[in-house]
């Protein structure tokens, strides 16, 4: 909704891109300047308005609360992909290599064929076949980084790897201007306890392989995973939040180089 229209007065307000708690409206538009608390800080306002995104995440995969990541065996194949499922185990889509079956979609072509030789790309695609977001992790990052573009092919964000210390792992989630959003946060990479806490600290979603309020016999493997969204998560942290928990140890492999 545009605020002007809205006969928005000028003033801190809720920040309409959803990075923020607040951001400054001078009577005609959106500027820079946020605020997180007491902190202050300089944002610039690009972007799709958290209410547009909000609205178009409800109506599809980004709208389950709850998804269980299906990781199938590899049987001598070079890339494997993950089938995603609904709550009652009825698949809700897929996140595949973008070269496996075929030639990438449309809207990656030109994004894959440029960046190809340098990067490992996968997207997520839904019942539909619809590409949901696309991730490229480049190989030659000095660490693990994941670079997230929306359905259409807009920068969301980046996954970011911060650190590999005595086994825990933490990867930054950042918007499309680098903000801090959240981070994925585990105990040990091989642990099945993780979580995301958002730019707040709050625990906003949870990755484990605890079953309970599910009927276990509807999921095909033992080695699949729960991931549940337990808060209300603005774009684009919703997609770095399902991007980040459906590609674990795809996409997101730590990089100890250096470390």
């Amino acid at each position: 909704m545009d605020p002007q229209r809205a006969g928005q007065a000028e003033g801190w307000q809720k920040d309409p891109y959803g990075r923020h708690e607040l951001r400054f409206f001078d009577g005609h538009r959106w500027t820079p300047y946020v605020r997180d608390g007491e902190t202050n800080g300089l944002d610039e306002p690009a972007g799709v308005l958290a209410e547009e995104a909000e609205t178009a995440a409800r109506s599809g995969l980004l709208a389950e609360e709850v998804l269980v990541v299906e990781r199938q065996v590899d049987l001598g194949r070079r890339h494997v992909d993950r089938v995603v499922r609904r709550a009652d185990g009825s698949r809700v889509g897929v996140l595949r290599h973008t070269t496996a079956g075929g030639a990438p979609k449309p809207a990656l072509r030109s994004l894959v064929t440029r960046e190809a030789h340098k990067s490992e790309a996968l997207e997520l695609v839904d019942d539909r076949e619809q590409v949901v977001f696309s991730l490229l992790r480049p190989v030659s990052a000095p660490k693990s980084t994941v670079v997230v573009r929306d359905a259409t092919g807009r920068d969301a964000g980046r996954i970011a790897q911060q650190s590999v210390r005595s086994g825990a792992t933490t990867y930054a989630l950042l918007g499309p201007n680098s903000a801090f959003l959240g981070d994925l946060q585990a105990q040990s990479w091989v642990s099945w306890d993780l979580w995301v806490d958002d730019s707040r600290g709050r625990r906003v979603a949870t990755i484990t392989r605890d079953w309970d309020g599910l009927d276990r016999s509807r999921f095909p493997t033992t080695d699949d995973y729960v991931v549940r969204i337990t808060q209300p998560v603005p774009e684009p942290l919703r997609t770095l939040v399902v991007a980040a928990t459906v590609a674990l140890d795809v996409a997101l492999r730590p990089d100890t180089r250096g470390v």
